[in-house]
């Protein structure tokens, strides 16, 4: 597929293969993340008694864009979605895609990591059973003095339901003012040409920091999240936005060498302040705001560098290896976290060596997703609980229709 070209009547919605490409990729970074906090100091359902303080600096690298990413592309999503179905139809099939799996997370996954967590952090000894009864009566005495565990609680699938949340304000911004979003498109085209587009998104990610992080840090909580909140939902309308507009992509394209060394410095700055600090006194406010910057543009400068590569190699790079992780990918980040805490505490029990045991960690979690993987996709009751649509039936097709929200 070459560059779409965007007609002022009609809008190209074939495949952008270098979007798939990206979201396999976040997500197989997400998974390794999650692996790699069983290794490190900071705070995770389950602990190793060995563990690697230097893993916190590769981790750091995607911990500031990997899930802005995710929210780029999934507003991205939206927005092709939003070419042949109105704001009410497209909101029940992203609901029908969406809320399942979440129900089935805080139903079905979430209880066993929280058992773990609550024995290992909170020394409780009483059984699964009995701590399902807590579970679901909304028990919240497992407390420390600066943390209470939430329950029920829908743990690592927290990105699914601010997605929801978003694409749900999105479309009904839509239905109340489409106008509104067609002047937001043609202003940004206009005014991120050049330089701005590295720049002007990387000071709202800053600015968005300084101003709401201290007060609202991360929780993942909904009612408390107003920082990600701000970051994440202008990222998702920044995807729903853009990716119609080759001014933007051909942007990024431009953007990528100036975007990385930028990207590499930022991580380098911001990292080495993380180390100095982790352990140490208060961070001086004539410290701290910079670096809330630094920040901001090691966010950004790595979502140019990722865009305008992709954009450059991966665009019709397709097969059955894409066309297999296009559809695995959601399945397998719904199961992993589950499977990464169940075998890392069997494992920790037999005292292997650091290396291998490291190795059957991540090798047990691919074959439990991929296992997990062939058994829903055949099973069609299964499908909706982890993100698979039902199969159309052969010969339906999508009506090709005048779509609603055009360039203008």
């Amino acid at each position: 597929m070459t560059a779409e070209t965007a007609q002022p009547e009609r809008i190209s919605i074939s495949r952008r293969t270098e979007l798939d490409w990206l979201r396999i990729g976040a997500f197989a970074l997400l998974i390794l993340f999650h692996i790699g906090m069983f290794y490190v100091p900071w705070e995770w359902e389950v602990k190793s008694p060995r563990l690697l303080p230097w893993l916190q600096i590769p981790m750091d690298w995607s911990t500031p864009w990997r899930l802005l990413l995710l929210f780029i592309i999934s507003g991205a999503a939206t927005r092709f979605m939003s070419v042949r179905l109105r704001p009410g139809p497209l909101w029940q099939s992203r609901s029908l895609y969406l809320l399942p799996p979440l129900l089935f997370a805080v139903v079905v996954l979430t209880p066993p990591q929280m058992y773990l967590r609550v024995v290992e952090q909170f020394d409780y000894h009483g059984s699964f059973s009995h701590f399902l009864l807590r579970y679901f009566s909304f028990d919240h005495s497992f407390c420390r003095p600066d943390d209470c565990v939430m329950m029920p609680n829908w743990n690592h699938l927290w990105f699914v339901a601010y997605l929801w949340i978003y694409t749900s304000l999105l479309l009904v911004l839509l239905a109340v003012a489409p106008t509104v979003m067609k002047r937001l498109q043609a202003l940004g085209e206009r005014r991120l040409v050049g330089w701005r587009l590295l720049v002007v998104p990387a000071i709202v990610l800053s600015l968005a920091r300084v101003s709401l992080e201290h007060f609202f840090p991360e929780t993942h909580e909904l009612v408390d999240d107003w920082y990600l909140h701000a970051i994440y939902f202008f990222t998702f309308l920044f995807g729903f936005l853009f990716i119609f507009s080759e001014e933007i992509w051909r942007g990024f394209v431009a953007l990528r060498w100036v975007a990385l060394p930028i990207a590499i410095l930022c991580y380098a700055a911001h990292t080495t302040y993380v180390l100095h600090y982790q352990d140490g006194p208060p961070i001086p406010l004539a410290i701290k705001a910079p670096m809330a910057f630094v920040y901001g543009f090691q966010q950004w400068a790595w979502i140019v560098v990722a865009f305008g590569f992709a954009r450059l190699h991966l665009v019709d790079r397709d097969g059955p290896v894409r066309r297999y992780l296009t559809e695995a990918i959601f399945p397998y980040y719904i199961i992993h976290q589950p499977a990464i805490i169940l075998v890392a505490y069997v494992l920790v029990r037999f005292h292997l060596p650091l290396a291998l045991e490291a190795t059957i960690l991540v090798l047990s979690t691919v074959a439990i997703c991929a296992l997990t993987f062939e058994v829903v996709r055949h099973v069609a009751v299964l499908r909706p609980w982890f993100g698979l649509k039902t199969p159309r039936p052969q010969g339906a097709a999508l009506r090709d229709v005048q779509p609603r929200f055009q360039r203008p």
